[in-house]
């Protein structure tokens, strides 16, 4: 009997358990209700953070010189193991888990690129103007010892080429608020500009997207089209606090792509050759941009060209700025 009694008090435990949580009934709704609000609060502040509208404009001082590293390097994809095409689905992929993948894929990438070929310095103008201003300067790999070890003539000479190499590359101009001012530049150096450093003329949100004013793509008229596509798409795809600073993330997906016939130029009334020709160029990107103070925090993006036909070549470029 002993054995058995002590079984139903093993049994009675629980019962008594259950009775104590139910003399607490407003203990347990009060624990939901809680409960309930916190999810409602988190779920209150993503919601207005997606709902957020905000302004990117550029904001630099009077008397500010804002330096950026520069890399436009064509990429070796022979001597880097990457995975480009996996970089290109995570950037199609608007989830929190495929930003931070391509983020991820821009750190690691850009310790390749240790040696900058290009400064570019952003002041502000008159009238609400952004001048920007591309430079080349020596590599760094070059030393004063290597220069000693030359004779005078020669040192002299190479100095003299690092000097001419550190002529302007770029000059234009966006305003304030984000469009190109600078109307007049070449097509490739407006290119440039509106892809590093136009942004959106209003105000926008999460989910928002825009187009830059660029042309990746031009032909004569000794091409002839059948088919051509084109995507022109930045997104604002998060916007979010760090170390108290609100800070906007960029996606850019910039495609263009035509195919047709080129025709040789005709000379004394011989008919000019006829060849097949594709061209297909594509930028794709993510960019943090601080909405406080006015400037890229981190900009990241690979511009690939294919071609066959008059041209047949397949490469990347590596574009990103670094702030110094």
């Amino acid at each position: 009997m002993r054995g058995t009694h002590k079984i139903k008090l093993a049994l009675k435990r629980p019962t008594k358990h259950r009775k104590a949580l139910a003399k607490n009934p407003n203990e347990q709704e009060e624990m939901k209700l809680r409960i309930t609000i916190l999810v409602a609060a988190c779920a209150t502040i993503v919601f207005g953070q997606r709902k957020q509208t905000v302004d990117l404009k550029w904001k630099i001082g009077e008397n500010e010189k804002l330096n950026y590293s520069t890399v436009m390097s064509v990429i070796d994809t022979s001597t880097i193991e990457m995975d480009f095409g996996g970089l290109f689905k995570s950037l199609s992929d608007s989830t929190a888990s495929g930003l931070k993948e391509s983020k991820d894929f821009f750190k690691k990438f850009n310790d390749a690129f240790k040696n900058m070929d290009y400064v570019t310095t952003l002041s502000s103008q008159q009238d609400g103007v952004i001048d920007i201003v591309m430079s080349t300067r020596p590599k760094e790999n070059t030393t004063e010892t290597e220069m000693d070890s030359t004779d005078s003539h020669e040192a002299t000479m190479l100095k003299m080429m690092q000097s001419m190499n550190q002529g302007v590359m770029l000059r234009g101009s966006v305003y304030e608020t984000g469009d190109i001012h600078s109307f007049w530049v070449k097509s490739n150096q407006k290119n440039l500009i509106a892809i590093f450093f136009q942004l959106p003329t209003n105000p926008v949100k999460v989910g928002d997207m825009w187009s830059l004013d660029l042309n990746l793509i031009a032909n004569d008229q000794n091409f002839k089209c059948d088919s051509a596509y084109k995507i022109n798409e930045v997104t604002l795809t998060d916007i979010k606090e760090v170390d108290g600073e609100t800070i906007a993330v960029l996606k850019y997906n910039i495609v263009e792509f035509v195919s047709g016939d080129f025709y040789s130029p005709s000379f004394f009334g011989n008919e000019g050759a006829q060849k097949e020709t594709m061209m297909k160029f594509s930028h794709q990107g993510i960019a943090e941009f601080s909405i406080d103070n006015g400037r890229w925090v981190t900009y990241d993006g690979i511009m690939s060209l294919e071609a066959s036909g008059v041209m047949t070549t397949n490469k990347k470029t590596k574009f990103t700025l670094l702030n110094e």
